[in-house]
């Protein structure tokens, strides 16, 4: 159930007035997790969202390359 946002679509996208808030696709009270590459991208956009009033957001320290290199299952 994850959603593909790029960091520089991220304050459009996640607008609650946005198509996705608007079609149910996104819920602001729920939490998410963010995670890019190298985990630099992803602490970016929490500080992005946390400033745009974002309680539950987190991101994954070390991105998608700390994930691969752990044992958490990649579907």
């Amino acid at each position: 159930n994850s959603i593909h946002i790029s960091r520089g679509m991220l304050e459009i996208y996640l607008d609650p007035n946005s198509n996705l808030f608007q079609q149910g696709i996104l819920d602001q009270n729920k939490e998410m997790v963010l995670f890019c590459a190298g985990g630099i991208r992803s602490a970016l956009a929490v500080k992005a969202l946390k400033n745009m009033g974002y309680k539950k957001i987190s991101h994954i320290e070390g991105g998608f390359g700390a994930i691969s290199q752990s044992k958490f299952k990649i579907l």
